[in-house]
């Protein structure tokens, strides 16, 4: 069993200086506190005397590492209490032995004996803020905690003296695990920074919510030695915490998923070595435990196999992989809590860094804190990374104090001249591994000695050169080693961060057995660590103590030995025969060839860098991490100027700038593309490269330039008839149709779509066609052929598991279904949105939210929708459903009588439509122009805008020229009013919304040629519908037409006053109630 006993010290004089509420209140938090730090780390809180604590450990349950527990336990309470008050601190003794237990008797004196008292008189005697031991104690924790012997000390009520040991540190993990085999630094300078890491973790635990932390800092200012505290505290803790470790590799442009998957093969236990077959069974084994549910295992675990390269990718969009990938390890943080940890990010693949960010706005209610170590490069290269995360916090790391550096020095190698120690400071410049070099440099020099658990002098070091830099100061060192030693510290420096003894053997020509005592020598030197973690993939591998020392070695090489050496590594990667690797392989047969003098063998080791370069962009591809293989295809492109060649590499590119949404680029390669296709005759090809375009240039919205390429590319391709190419096209030009409001030619090539991709079993294409084919479908007024197209291609697409199709299907079913029933259509964009949050589809969560928030709308519910969008991510809503929502938001502000902020709102929105020619969205922003017209009382511009609207876009004719016959009606033309009528029966559109909107501009039509009865009855026939469907915005609209056109003095029409005035109250909308008073006479 072990106690610990800890008391305040200083609160005396800090009670004196407060009143007794602020006492009692500061006792109330250290209570709270030490509660919390002996939970955390498995003990039991026997009672509080007064500001004194005890706690044990090892009843009712013993464990094997109770006493370093508590001595843990002890180090982070005396810490923990600086927060306190500023002159407020804790000293604690800890001691290990036999005492008498009373189970059950917590608080009631359930331990006894010898040991508590001693326990107490011994942290009576520890100076403030420290922990003192007991020898017992000292045994069974010093593997993973470091102590000095204080002496015997002379307590109270013992006979004997008692030999004590004061704990300094945590330094390594639970029973010695990873503990390094030289010295390790003093932690100083970052107290606050692991702080708060500590309260991020706790606070993750608690609330149940992803964060991200981000540490940023330049080479050797202690971002890894930060990590390695946490999991150090983490891994003391005494409720597990699944901890995983990934690293991206500094090879060119990234390497793909590098680091994620390094932590999926330590969740699994897959060593780096291990075959295919022998990785596909522990990744096996370790789904069983980590995913419950046999359907989702199923579905997870061939997405994680691509990622590991032991699986080919399966079907499907990159949000489907990373759901699955997500998965994981919300899985594994459904037991407990999840930490991930990914070093060196500015060497990451932009894939990962979208992954890491898709973890935290997807799996946002988990307990997962993930950290991420990175230089300033990444902010360079993703300027926006945190930007507008809830939960994102950035920890820049700053050079450390000259005090903390002296420290640091001194805790390392006492005895150092302080003259030596102030030009080493001086010349650090608050950069900590500098000083830990330094005293490498010492120790290599045989200046100092280890001795009594740290370093002693023994040299003259009065007139020591310190060199002026770290690069130097490495280089110096380096410089140091013999011949043999330096050549191999550079091979390792080609091989990467980390190595295997084998990979090291094969590049330096020497045995294994050979070279195995002599790195055991250069990890004495500290230059090269063993990893021993029986839970890393790179158990028994060998790496630099340092990124920066590998930077260093590396840069002393010549062109000719960086040639040889990287040709050789890439030749040994290559023989593991894994997709895994293709980045790595890629990276070192372009260092080769960019290290070849030029000639025949440049030309030679270039090509080859190319073949391996279009490897690793198909690698990337098939993990949908596009713009890694758009970098790849690139760094091909620099090789080679031939020009047959050189198009071939741009049309891959042009289809991973595509897929990486990054249109612009795409276009431009695809029309050099062209142009070479067209110089060259290929008529085939330049009219496939040509297609492409066409789809590149609807994503642009640029429609017109976008028809005339696919349909110009379709003729001179149309006696392709079993291409597969050629089906796909022809869907691609029927949405454009569609989007171009040309419902004719768009069923067309749906059809023919549809013909083509059923003789070629193309399901997917089939599916988009349908959809297509029912959205023009409805824009000609047939909704019932469109509803069954609609759910056709939604069963096909579910049988299919086409989840981007499945998502486009529901979303255009439910906007048919909310024009006659808003129930079914609500259901419909909750399953959707449902799917698209699990499968990290962020277009389709967007437009799922948006239509929701739209119904809640036009349900009449606007204080619920403002505080929907207040409670909207950042980012949540993108491409056009952002603009929608600040056209919903102009209106809001119009029909409130705030005219400013409707008016800044349509400025935002026409900034939005800059070169945009799609006559949709064009019309709908004139259509939202009209409506806040007409709420604002400029009747003559409402309806103006209401009929360009109309006519720009035949499948917005039927609401807007609705808006434009409002707009008339209040100005009592009706001319205007049948104008606009006729162009709502031109539309041909069905459903009770449209029915609805139909009676109402008839009855205002009636009303105004004088047929009252009609236009009574098609006002209560209007309403009825609007009533029945929920539609409140629109009723209390009808209403009030109702009340202007027909006058008060009808019973009905006083009805309907009643009721409008009823919803315009509820919408706060003031602007309309002033009308309705008007229109019964009342004064404003």
């Amino acid at each position: 069993m072990s106690v610990l006993f800890a008391d305040l010290v200083g609160f005396t004089p800090f009670a004196e200086e407060r009143d007794a509420e602020d006492v009692r209140d500061t006792l109330t938090r250290y209570f709270e506190l030490s509660s919390d730090v002996i939970t955390r780390y498995g003990g039991t809180v026997e009672k509080f005397i007064g500001d004194a604590v005890m706690a044990v450990w090892g009843a009712p349950v013993a464990r094997e590492d109770d006493a370093e527990r508590a001595v843990r336990a002890g180090l982070e309470l005396v810490d923990a209490v600086k927060s306190l008050g500023p002159t407020i601190q804790a000293r604690a003794g800890v001691l290990t032995g036999e005492a008498a237990v009373t189970l059950g008797a917590t608080n009631q004196g359930m331990v006894a004996g010898d040991l508590v008292n001693t326990a107490a008189r011994l942290q009576s005697v520890a100076p403030p803020g420290a922990v003192l031991v007991g020898e017992t104690t000292q045994r069974a924790a010093s593997k993973a905690i470091a102590f000095e012997e204080v002496g015997e000390q002379l307590l109270k009520g013992k006979t004997t003296p008692v030999p004590a040991w004061r704990a300094l540190r945590v330094v390594a993990e639970r029973g010695g695990r990873n503990r390094a085999e030289t010295l390790e630094a003093p932690f100083v300078g970052r107290d606050d920074e692991l702080r708060l890491l500590k309260d991020l973790f706790h606070a993750t635990a608690r609330e149940r919510r992803t964060r991200l932390v981000s540490i940023v800092g330049q080479a050797g200012l202690g971002k890894s030695r930060l990590a390695w505290e946490l999991e150090k505290y983490l891994d003391g803790l005494a409720d597990e915490v699944a901890r995983h470790h990934g690293r991206s590799p500094a090879y060119g442009e990234g390497i793909t998923f590098w680091a994620l998957a390094e932590m999926v093969r330590g969740r699994a236990g897959i060593a780096e070595s291990d075959d295919d077959r022998t990785s596909r069974e522990k990744l096996a084994t370790a789904l069983a435990g980590d995913v419950p549910d046999e359907a989702d295992r199923g579905w997870v675990a061939p997405r994680l196999g691509a990622l590991l390269g032991i699986e080919e990718a399966p079907t499907g969009e990159r949000a489907e992989l990373f759901a699955a990938w997500r998965m994981l390890f919300e899985q594994v943080a459904a037991r407990g809590p999840a930490v991930l940890i990914f070093e060196d990010l500015q060497w990451a693949d932009a894939g990962l860094l979208d992954f890491i960010e898709s973890m935290l706005e997807w799996s946002r209610a988990h307990p997962i804190l993930i950290v991420t170590l990175a230089r300033p490069e990444l902010l360079d290269r993703r300027p926006t990374w945190g930007a507008g995360q809830r939960s994102f916090t950035s920890l820049h790391l700053e050079p450390l104090t000259g005090a903390a550096m002296a420290q640091l020095l001194t805790g390392l190698a006492p005895g150092l001249p302080d003259t030596l120690v102030q030009r080493i400071v001086a010349r650090a410049e608050g950069v900590p591994l500098y000083a830990v070099e330094t005293v490498r440099m010492l120790l290599d020099d045989a200046k100092l000695v280890a001795a009594d658990g740290g370093y002693r002098l023994v040299g003259e070091v009065e007139r020591l050169a310190v060199p002026e830099t770290l690069h130097a100061l490495i280089a110096a060192r380096l410089d140091g080693l013999d011949t043999a030693d330096r050549r191999l510290v550079q091979d390792a420096a080609v091989l990467g961060q980390t190595f295997t003894l084998d990979g090291l053997a094969i590049l330096s020509g020497e045995p294994a057995e050979g070279l195995e005592p002599r790195l055991q020598a250069l990890v004495r030197k500290e230059l090269f660590v063993l990893n021993s973690d029986p839970r890393s993939p790179e158990r028994g591998q060998y790496g630099f103590v340092q990124s920066l020392i590998r930077e260093v070695a590396y840069a002393a090489l010549a062109r000719k030995e960086r040639l040889a050496r990287h040709l050789a590594t890439a030749r040994y990667f290559e023989a593991f025969g894994q997709d895994e690797l293709a980045g790595m392989i890629a990276s070192h047969y372009l260092a080769a060839s960019e290290a070849s003098p030029r000639g025949p063998e440049a030309e030679a080791l270039a090509a080859r860098a190319r073949v391996a370069l279009r490897d690793a962009a198909e690698r990337a591809t098939a993990l949908h991490s596009h713009d890694q293989a758009l970098g790849y295809l690139e760094q091909a492109l620099r090789t080679t100027n031939d020009p047959a060649e050189r198009a071939a590499l741009e049309e891959r590119a042009a289809e991973a700038a595509q897929a990486a949404g990054k249109y612009e680029i795409a276009e431009r390669y695809l029309n050099e593309v062209i142009a070479w296709h067209r110089q060259q005759g290929d008529r085939i090809a330049a009219a496939r490269a040509t297609a492409r375009l066409g789809t590149t240039l609807i994503e642009l919205l640029r429609l017109e330039p976008a028809i005339a390429a696919l349909e110009g590319a379709l003729s001179d391709l149309s006696a392709l008839e079993s291409d597969p190419d050629v089906a796909s096209f022809s869907a691609q030009l029927a949405r454009a149709y569609v989007d171009h409001d040309d419902t004719g030619p768009a069923l067309a090539w749906a059809d023919r779509a549809i013909a083509a991709a059923e003789r070629l079993d193309q399901v997917p294409v089939i599916t988009d066609a349908l959809i297509t084919r029912g959205s023009a479908a409805w824009s000609q007024g047939r909704p019932r052929e469109s509803r069954a197209l609609f759910s056709g291609a939604l069963a096909l697409a579910e049988r299919h598991e086409l989840v981007a199709s499945e998502l486009r299907a529901r979303s255009w079913l439910a906007d048919l279904e909310s024009l006659d029933d808003p129930t079914v259509a609500q259901e419909l964009r909750k399953a959707g949105l449902e799917l698209a949050r699990r499968t990290g589809d962020r277009e389709s969560v967007s437009v799922f939210t948006f239509d929701m928030i739209w119904e809640t709308y036009q349900s009449g519910d606007w204080d619920g929708v403002l505080a929907t969008i207040d409670a909207l991510e950042e980012g949540e809503l993108v491409f056009h459903q952002q603009e929608h929502l600040n056209d919903l938001l102009a209106l809001i502000a119009a029909y409130r009588g705030d005219t400013a902020t409707a008016q800044e709102r349509l400025v935002m929105g026409k900034a939005h439509l800059a070169g945009v020619t799609h006559p949709t969205h064009v019309a709908n922003y004139r259509a939202v122009v009209a409506e806040v017209a007409l709420a604002e009382g400029r009747f003559e511009e409402a309806y103006a805008e209401a009929t360009a609207a109309a006519v720009a876009s035949p499948r917005l004719a039927h609401a807007a020229s609705r808006l434009g016959a409002r707009a008339a009606a209040w100005l009592g033309d009706g001319e205007h009013v049948r104008e606009a009528l006729d162009r709502m029966v031109a539309a041909d559109r069905r459903g009770r919304w449209f029915d609805a909107g139909r009676r109402t501009v008839r009855a205002a039509l009636a009303s105004l040629t004088g047929e009252r009865e009609a236009a009574i009855a098609g006002y209560l026939d209007g309403a009825a519908l609007w009533r029945d469907a929920g539609w409140a915005v629109e009723l209390g609209l009808c209403q009030l037409d109702f009340t202007r056109l027909i006058g008060p003095g009808e019973p009905t029409a006083r009805a309907a006053a009643d009721e409008a005035r009823e919803i315009f109250t509820r919408l706060g909308a003031a602007p309309l109630l002033a009308r309705l008073d008007a229109a019964l006479g009342r004064a404003p």
